[in-house]
């Protein structure tokens, strides 16, 4: 006979189930997916990109704008977005983006919540305003 209390593999896994059970639901409140919705051309050097960041079911989605090099592929930004640090970041799903003459024009109706243009050879022209 055993004197010393022994683990019980069965009773761990049911509890560790059930567990599990119990979290599955509130996975999407920890989770970040970022898509890529559209690709701009902007000059020989630089391409625009948007991507929509669905960061989980009580905030609300933001769109993303980053400047990348022309010479690489989509694939090779989505791979790199991490070390990427956004043009802009808003949460106005229909942002328009134009180019003229190598100038970028953003309109944004919505709440702007970071705009850089440090260390970009382009000229990028804001017209922003609330709903």
């Amino acid at each position: 006979m055993r004197d010393v209390r022994v683990f019980n593999w069965r009773a761990g896994i049911i509890i560790f189930s059930f567990l599990i059970f119990i979290a599955y639901p509130f996975r999407d409140l920890f989770t970040v997916y970022e898509n890529l919705q559209e690709k701009i051309k902007v000059n020989d050097r630089l391409t625009l990109y948007i991507t929509q960041v669905e960061t989980g079911s009580l905030s609300k989605n933001r769109s993303h704008i980053y400047l990348f090099d022309a010479k690489k592929s989509p694939e090779e930004f989505m791979s790199n977005i991490k070390n990427i640090n956004p043009v802009m970041i808003t949460d106005d799903d229909k942002a328009s983006v134009a180019i003229k003459n190598g100038d970028i024009y953003l309109r944004v109706r919505g709440t702007v919540y970071s705009f850089t243009t440090v260390g970009f050879d382009v000229c990028i022209h804001l017209d922003s305003s609330p709903y």
